[in-house]
């Protein structure tokens, strides 16, 4: 029986006994999350030694607010990625078939994305009304 992946493509090792695909998504997810992490522990000691120093960093209200535009637009387009990938596999001639997991996770994306733009405009007007 054949497992679902998210992704079916038919590719062949140089022994030809077997698939590549599973083995490269692993590699990538967990090289891609030892990199976050790592990232993410750079940037909390640079922030702790910043306020062991007196430093404080504040940052304005519109930069925030446009991060956070950043991050919905970039989760936005990651979604309709996501779902779109296998029609464009399919025209660029590979044998790929959408699967419900895929559908699931880009329609979350999209749905992330949307709630950080909307968040973004709501605030948005909210700094525009105390300003005025």
């Amino acid at each position: 029986m054949r497992k679902n992946y998210l992704l079916r493509c038919e590719q062949v090792n140089y022994r030809g006994d077997g698939k590549v695909t599973d083995w490269i998504v692993a590699m990538l997810v967990a090289e891609g999350l030892a990199l976050s992490a790592f990232v993410y522990y750079l940037d909390h000691k640079r922030r702790m030694c910043l306020l062991e120093k007196g430093v404080i960093k504040e940052e304005s209200p519109e930069v925030r607010l446009e991060r956070r535009l950043l991050s919905g637009l970039f989760l936005l387009l990651t979604g309709i990625a996501l779902m779109i990938s296998p029609y464009l596999a399919r025209i660029a001639g590979l044998e790929v078939s959408p699967t419900f997991g895929l559908l699931v996770m880009g329609i979350l994306a999209v749905c992330a994305g949307l709630a950080m733009i909307l968040g973004y405009c709501i605030l948005k007007r909210g700094i525009a009304y105390s300003l005025d």
